[in-house]
């Protein structure tokens, strides 16, 4: 017959199997946090052996208010389970996790707060991965409808100007209204093939930049009957440049759309100067006209979803804030400086894909 001893010996064994084999880490912490038990599993979890992290504070890894609100919240000799807690490891990687905390400070062999992670970071990242490409989707239905508007209004404004036309300059108004709904239909199948095909992902394109300049200007001219905004064209470098038609048209259209909405009556001449220059590594483009310019407290938020930083337009102020998703998604960079009531200066920087070799379809 076995003694007491021996059963108690037995289940402490039993017990410690059962936390070393787990999946989920097991953490015991002092009441200042420090950490003074790790189960075998953190090596599987974190990619760390246990011994590196003992005495080690848990406010390495957790918002130390995050611990306190623990603390304070989980009574002596309780149990509570907290969700979707981060925790960021010292090489930048981030976890999230499912805890359940006992706590058992007054406990006479333990004297500590009990901590059974269960690793739920996939199951995140799979969340964010779903919430970003909704995001996307969102922002691509924005797009959409805010570029099909450019070409339709440049028709409609044509239509306008030819009805009060002579007979013989309503076959040029005609041709030109031809022109504007061609880049309609352009449009359409662009975003067709990007939509059906494509799911988001970028393509890797030659871009005729002069060319895409020139098309934009002309149609938001049009739109704006705007004729009196000067507009000029710098164009250097050689290198031909690579990357996707329909993210760059998006850039280059709604900045250009909003020099040209922005312009400022009160001048004698308005202007929007473009100067490109495509090397090998990138395209740099600058864009500077000398409108109405951006206020102060409105310059950091002009990136923002549905912001307007004047009632001059009455655009949803969806504009620039596709241009940044859309920057971000072709790894480029954007940068402002504006002086209000002087004009404004967008700055552009977009990698070349002109090296990247060609991915089978």
């Amino acid at each position: 017959m076995k003694s007491k001893v021996g059963n108690v010996m037995g289940d402490e064994a039993l017990f410690r199997e059962l936390v070393e084999n787990a999946v989920d880490v097991s953490i015991v912490v002092d009441n200042s946090f420090r950490i003074r038990y790790l189960s075998a599993s953190t090596t599987h979890v974190f990619g760390i052996e246990p011994v590196a992290l003992i005495g080690r504070n848990l406010t390495d890894f957790v918002d130390q208010k995050i611990l306190l609100y623990w603390k304070n919240s989980v009574v002596v000799n309780s149990t509570q389970v907290f969700t979707d807690v981060p925790f960021a490891t010292q090489n930048g990687r981030q976890f999230y996790f499912d805890i359940q905390i006992s706590n058992l400070l007054e406990n006479y062999s333990v004297h500590g707060l009990v901590l059974k992670l269960h690793d739920i970071t996939a199951k995140k990242q799979k969340e964010q991965a779903l919430v970003l490409a909704n995001q996307h989707l969102d922002q691509v239905i924005f797009k959409t409808t805010h570029d099909l508007k450019a070409p339709l209004l440049s028709a409609l404004g044509l239509v306008s100007l030819a009805e009060q036309a002579t007979i013989d300059e309503k076959d040029e108004y005609v041709a030109l209204i031809k022109k504007s709904l061609l880049k309609l239909n352009s449009f359409i199948d662009e975003m067709t093939h990007f939509l059906r095909h494509d799911k988001l992902a970028l393509q890797r394109q030659f871009i005729d930049l002069k060319q895409l300049l020139t098309e934009e200007i002309e149609t938001l001219q049009n739109q704006f009957q705007t004729h009196r905004v000067s507009t000029t064209v710098a164009l250097t470098g050689t290198v031909d440049f690579y990357s996707d038609l329909v993210r760059v048209r998006t850039i280059v259209t709604n900045i250009l759309s909003n020099a040209m909405k922005y312009c400022d009556v009160r001048k004698t001449s308005s202007f929007v100067k473009i100067d490109a220059a495509v090397t090998e590594d990138y395209c740099d483009i600058c864009i500077t006209d000398n409108g109405i310019g951006i206020e102060p407290e409105g310059k950091e938020k002009i990136f923002d979803l549905f912001f307007r930083g004047t009632d001059q337009s009455q655009g949803a102020g969806i504009g620039l804030f596709i241009v940044r998703d859309t920057i971000q998604r072709v790894k480029g960079t954007i940068e402002v400086d504006s002086i209000y009531g002087e004009g404004t200066t967008f700055r552009i920087r977009i990698p070349n894909q002109l090296h990247q070799p060609i991915e089978a379809e």
